[in-house]
């Protein structure tokens, strides 16, 4: 059964100081004229808007849980697909040697720098991550048609080294007012931004971290920040061990563009070594989460 989000019943407050107000809002709008670039405006704008009835809606994902329970290996579960992986966690190589044969459809990038002193060179990562990110942006326009998928691995930890922008030296504990961690922020945000606005489908992951009441651990929330309602999709990942056997599993938490699978639980991994099965989350793969 289709969802229905429709409203069938819509309360009126019509008063008329609104209906005033709505007059004289009107009067304003139709003393505006574009003329021609009105015109122009309008037919760009149908030939946008049928391309977007006509297409499918796109995968915006964020993959979220502890380390090392099958996020990346869902990420570049999308065979014959080329997939970019801008690797801030330094965890993929391995697992595009071992599952994918260092398979060379899936470009992965470590853009952090290190200075002399094992310190991340923000900067110099930064612009890293960009050109990565354009490199990626530039395929996708010459090859609108192989369908690629970018991966952004470890959002929490380029988070934290986006901190650099304000205190360059972890080593020296300093204290920062709430104003100075704008520009931690704002490096934060347009590279997110940058990925988002691929034309492909993106994936986010990140790791979580405890949510406290009273000194005491009452939950986990991912490490987004403020940044995670532009997420389209949101599946979390966990672990479940039983006689020796350790499951992955994986919950959709939410999601706009399938709402009736929210709730779904996934067995992304299971059985014991070296007999293990790898299920992965088809819906994801098919595009239908």
């Amino acid at each position: 059964m289709k969802m229905d989000w429709t409203t069938e019943k819509k309360g009126s407050a019509v008063t008329e100081e609104n209906l005033e107000t709505a007059d004289k809002i009107k009067n304003e709008i139709d003393k505006v004229n574009f003329g021609k670039e009105q015109e122009e405006w309008n037919k760009q704008y149908a030939k946008t808007f049928l391309k977007k009835r006509t297409e499918k809606s796109r995968i915006c994902c964020g993959l979220w849980g502890d380390p090392k329970r099958g996020k990346t290996g869902v990420a570049l579960d999308f065979p014959d697909r080329p997939i970019f992986v801008l690797d801030w966690d330094r965890g993929v190589e391995s697992i595009w040697r071992e599952h994918h044969g260092a398979d060379e459809r899936i470009k992965i990038f470590c853009p952090i720098v290190k200075d002399k002193d094992n310190i991340t060179d923000i900067n110099k990562s930064e612009k890293n991550s960009l050109m990565f990110i354009n490199m990626a942006r530039v395929f996708m326009q010459e090859n609108p048609d192989e369908k690629p998928v970018f991966v952004f691995d470890g959002v929490d930890t380029f988070h934290n080294a986006a901190l650099l922008k304000v205190n360059p030296n972890p080593l020296v504990v300093t204290k920062l007012m709430p104003w100075q961690y704008g520009e931690r922020n704002k490096t934060f945000n347009f590279m997110l931004e940058a990925v988002y606005s691929l034309p492909c489908d993106v994936i986010y992951i990140t790791h979580k971290k405890e949510r406290y009441l009273n000194n005491a651990v009452v939950g986990y929330d991912p490490v987004w920040k403020d940044w995670g309602g532009k997420l389209e999709q949101e599946i979390s990942f966990s672990a479940q061990e039983s006689k020796g056997e350790i499951k992955y599993v994986a919950k959709l938490l939410a999601s706009r563009t399938n709402g009736n699978l929210v709730g779904t639980i996934w067995t992304v991994r299971e059985g014991k070594p070296p007999n293990t099965i790898w299920h992965g989350i088809p819906e994801l793969l098919e595009g239908n989460i």
